[in-house]
């Protein structure tokens, strides 16, 4: 276990990282940021360590710190598209539409295939009231990942906003075809 290998090796950052995830996969958010406190206490330059320390701040509602974290990665890895994409759903979260939609671009910009990225973007684009941009978004998601049910589903929840109910439809059906119990 990473206790024990923390135990065994108390200089091992990564294992205080991968402790870090453990915890914050059965929900012990503040468990999971003091190990990776204690990861960057060991290794100040662990991207990743920031990364994931920013997902447990932002499940526990600290959007501040999660942004803040997600800041400390990219500025030792500028380019950690997944650091961009996680600190856009902050912002997301935090009403900042216009902040999370360059997040998601430059995670975009670093990585050109990340669905994730795409679908997150069509997120806020719609938000934002674009509902334009975010079909093209979630379009761009799922010819990447052609078995996306989320973005299938949200693609049609989008073309139904704008009367294209039968672009809608086909879009659900694909969305249920992958997932039948969504």
């Amino acid at each position: 276990s990473y206790k024990q290998a923390v135990t065994i090796k108390p200089h091992y950052a990564e294992a205080y990282c991968n402790l870090g995830t453990a915890l914050k996969s059965i929900g012990n958010q503040g468990a999971a940021i003091k190990s990776y406190k204690q990861a960057l206490a060991i290794k100040p330059n662990y991207a990743e360590a920031y990364n994931h320390m920013g997902i447990a701040q932002m499940v526990n509602g600290d959007l501040e710190a999660a942004i803040n974290s997600y800041n400390l990665a990219l500025n030792i890895k500028p380019d950690f598209a997944l650091a961009y994409n996680n600190m856009g759903i902050a912002l997301k979260n935090k009403d900042d539409l216009e902040a999370a939609i360059l997040s998601f671009k430059q995670a975009l910009n670093i990585k050109p295939n990340y669905a994730k990225a795409c679908f997150n973007m069509g997120n806020a684009l719609r938000d934002k009231g674009d509902l334009g941009a975010a079909i093209e978004s979630y379009k761009q998601a799922v010819t990447i990942k052609p078995h996306y049910a989320e973005a299938y589903c949200n693609l049609g929840t989008a073309l139904k906003s704008i009367g294209n109910q039968g672009a809608a439809i086909k879009s659900y059906k694909q969305a249920l075809a992958i997932k039948p119990n969504y």
